[in-house]
């Protein structure tokens, strides 16, 4: 287990590509940039994570494997001002199946967090995402946003958006947003009238949509993301 610890006031970037179990713990006032890439060499990972007053965890996740995986994360935002920042973006391909639990806390009022998962699922693989965002009794003025899309390529490939409020508080602000399905017709009528083939038009629409993620990240990785939409679309 990799044990992340960021005291009190202090802010840190750190990107990991080699990890399975992480255990983060954010003291007071503190921030961390938690930048995760996994090309293969992750199966399943488990991320726990506690948040204190006024600290704040980022955490984009680019997962472009080509095997299965399975991702469980809790952060339990724990002290007033604790927030959490959560972007995910993933592909499947061939038969592969890729779960994505992403839950979070918020045990106290005055707390964050925003979930934004995106998904391309090819050929007859199945990209799974759910997860609960809990705002706890008391946990007033708290805020909490989920957003799930997948989008389905191919006949047999699938995927599932599920995200799950809890609310047990009035006031507070809340909201979710879970999409699956295949590629809007209109796009590609619109990119194939211009001369492009069908294959040339979903890389270009998969770019748009999970391309983003890499600007998180070093030029090699950029360009090794490109690489690997560029040969799975």
């Amino acid at each position: 287990m990799n044990e992340i610890l960021i005291k009190n006031n202090e802010s840190k970037v750190m990107e990991l590509s080699d990890f399975s179990s992480l255990n983060i713990e954010l003291d007071e006032g503190s921030n961390l940039d938690l930048k995760l890439i996994n090309f293969d060499s992750v199966k399943n990972v488990e991320i726990s994570a506690k948040i204190g007053r006024n600290a704040t965890l980022n955490v984009v996740f680019a997962e472009f494997s080509n095997s299965s995986i399975n991702v469980k994360s809790v952060v339990d935002l724990t002290q007033k001002g604790a927030a959490c920042n959560w972007k995910l973006a993933t592909l499947g391909n061939k038969d592969v199946t890729k779960r994505f639990d992403i839950s979070f806390n918020h045990d106290v009022g005055e707390t964050t967090a925003d979930m934004n998962n995106y998904g391309v699922s090819c050929d007859r693989s199945n990209i799974i995402f759910t997860g609960c965002n809990h705002i706890k009794k008391g946990a007033a003025k708290s805020v909490t946003h989920q957003n799930a899309k997948v989008i389905v390529f191919d006949e047999k490939a699938a995927g599932t958006a599920s995200p799950i409020l809890k609310i047990d508080e009035n006031d507070v602000v809340a909201s979710h947003g879970a999409v699956v399905g295949q590629l809007n017709s209109d796009h590609m009528f619109y990119l194939m009238s211009r001369g492009l083939t069908k294959e040339e038009s979903r890389k270009i629409i998969t770019m748009g949509y999970l391309k983003p993620i890499s600007n998180y990240f070093s030029k090699k990785t950029q360009e090794r993301i490109e690489n690997i939409i560029m040969e799975v679309v």
